[in-house]
């Protein structure tokens, strides 16, 4: 059963508070963009070394997500007041304007 607030047990959340960015994983993001950095150039030549366009491919497809970001999928649905078949055939016909 989960603790309520103020049920005199003393502080309630630990850990960090919400958006605080976690330490290691920003030191972990640090060496492998310094790994890249040191070795970019070496990446780019083997890469132009690939003959065969479908793994070249691959390889591009591969580091895309990491360059640029992944768009959400997003629904719309309208709501505003559409008029029905019949509110459509009583306006042409002149029911509605005859009251």
């Amino acid at each position: 059963m989960p603790r309520k607030k103020g049920d005199g047990k003393g502080q309630m959340g630990g850990g960090r508070k919400k958006g605080t960015p976690n330490k290691i994983t920003k030191e972990k993001r640090d060496l492998i963009s310094a790994f890249i950095d040191g070795h970019w150039n070496e990446f780019m030549e083997a890469y132009s070394q690939i003959a065969d366009p479908e793994k070249k491919c691959r390889i591009f497809l591969d580091l895309l997500p990491y360059a640029t970001p992944k768009l959400a999928s997003v629904e719309y649905k309208d709501k505003t007041p559409t008029k029905t078949f019949r509110d459509e055939l009583d306006e042409i016909s002149g029911e509605k304007s005859r009251g």
